[in-house]
């Protein structure tokens, strides 16, 4: 099989251009997931309205700032 400088060229074009576009899909893809993770585990105090982070799966969480216990609730209800 004799392979030609184009050929070869534009197989290296092409090859690179694909594993460009895996990497970016795959990078954004991750970037996404990490994204979705962080606003599961953000939590808005009722009491004091400060914003904190809690990494624990239970049902409530305490605030730090001012300790009071908080639901963790998905529609955005206050109490």
């Amino acid at each position: 099989m004799n392979l030609s400088l184009n050929d070869f060229v534009t197989g290296v074009l092409a090859a690179s251009l694909v594993l460009v576009a895996g990497i970016s899909f795959l990078s954004r893809y991750l970037h996404m997931r990490a994204e979705k993770r962080l606003v599961r585990m953000r939590i808005i105090c009722r009491l004091c309205g400060n914003s904190f982070v809690s990494e624990h799966s239970g049902k409530i969480c305490q605030c730090p700032s001012c300790g009071k216990p908080n639901l963790r609730r998905r529609n955005g209800r206050l109490g």
